[in-house]
């Protein structure tokens, strides 16, 4: 019986006082048009974090945990600090973070990494953007979309958006990114 109290005493201990997330990030990357190679001013980076309880089936859930929202510069660069993600219960909760990569008139972004780049981050095995986004040098390219039905087809596309989590009044450069599309659109606000 003694046994089966330390050993639960322990587990307890553990789950109560395990290490706790280390900080994440920064996340940063040169943001260029896919076609000219320049660098694109205004770009909004969000950064939503979620999160999400763990139970013995998988997580479940998933509540807001914060955001971050950039907007890039004339360098087409921008930099989300680095977050404490510390949990002293982590075995019970995970925070995780999805970015959306917004600009009027432009596509998806997708990395464009070097050869090197490729070899040193093992590229095509399953790498996330919060595990890109944390490397040295990267860039982002966004395709121009040329067309009124390009661009209406992206808007539709699913995946697209800030996660709805995350209150509108935090990230008003993304919000009004939004409204112009929606507006060069004929969409209603």
């Amino acid at each position: 019986m003694k046994r089966i109290l330390a050993l639960a005493l322990a587990l307890v201990a553990a789950a109560l006082f395990a290490p706790g997330a280390h900080a994440a990030g920064p996340w940063r990357a040169t943001i260029v048009d896919a076609e000219t190679g320049q660098p694109l001013e205004g770009v909004v980076v969000v950064a939503a974090f979620t999160k999400y309880t763990k139970h013995l089936a998988g997580t479940a859930g998933g509540e807001y945990y914060g955001s971050d929202e950039v907007v890039t510069g004339p360098d087409g660069r921008f930099e989300i600090p680095a977050r404490n993600l510390w949990n002293p219960i982590r075995v019970f909760t995970e925070v995780r973070v999805e970015f959306t990569i917004a600009k009027p008139g432009y596509g998806r972004a997708k990395t464009r990494p070097t050869p090197e780049q490729k070899e040193e981050w093992g590229w095509g095995q399953g790498l996330s953007w919060t595990a890109i986004l944390e490397k040295e040098s990267v860039i982002l390219e966004m395709p121009p979309l040329k067309t009124r039905e390009a661009r209406h087809a992206y808007y539709r596309a699913p995946g697209r958006t800030v996660d709805l989590r995350v209150p509108r009044a935090l990230i008003p450069k993304f919000v009004e990114a939004e409204n112009q599309e929606r507006a060069y659109l004929g969409l209603s606000p």
